[in-house]
């Protein structure tokens, strides 16, 4: 089955929000939201998380039907001293579109955008008992810095966070 990709647009609204609400609840140690605070969020809130600026954008992962089936989101930081750095988040692949690659597509979508716009290194944040999405980054190149230890509370239970960083190719900003 062949996957699309492109950048979420406010018509992408609902299929978001119920792509979002399904990977809350599969998958909560994954997430810091919960599937009720995802649902108190307002359509301008949900809408602002897809960006509209270079830096700040939300990806959507389509099966040939046009259904979304995945996300990945990326922000760069504003500062002056970290405008260097990007990170992603919320990334979710749902059941059905899993291991046909399209994880590894999307990651790619996100490193040629970062490389575009010559950032130096993009960072994320994996939940340390999820090892096939660790594998994942670990083959898309993304190295291991960091553990933030009880990261998340999740129904009684505390998870760790790898913290992972990507070096890019960019060449040194100049003032």
């Amino acid at each position: 089955m062949q996957h699309s990709i492109r950048p979420l647009t406010s018509p992408d609204l609902e299929s978001y929000r119920t792509l979002r609400l399904q990977a809350l609840t599969e998958c909560p140690a994954s997430f810091g939201a919960t599937p009720a605070t995802e649902q108190a969020q307002s359509d301008a809130q949900i809408v602002s998380r897809f960006g509209g600026s270079p830096g700040h954008i939300m990806w959507g992962g389509f099966d040939s039907n046009g259904k979304l089936c995945a996300t990945l989101g990326m922000y760069r930081d504003q500062s002056e001293k970290t405008a260097h750095k990007a990170h992603l988040f919320a990334m979710y692949v749902a059941a059905r579109a899993r291991d046909l690659g399209l994880a590894r597509r999307m990651l790619e979508t996100a490193v040629d955008h970062a490389n575009a716009l010559k950032l130096r290194q993009i960072m994320l944040g994996c939940n340390a008992s999820n090892l096939a999405a660790l594998r994942l980054y670990e083959q898309a190149g993304f190295s291991r810095y960091g553990l933030e230890p009880a990261a998340l509370y999740v129904d009684g239970e505390y998870f760790d966070e790898v913290l992972m960083v990507l070096a890019l190719n960019a060449a040194p900003q100049t003032a």
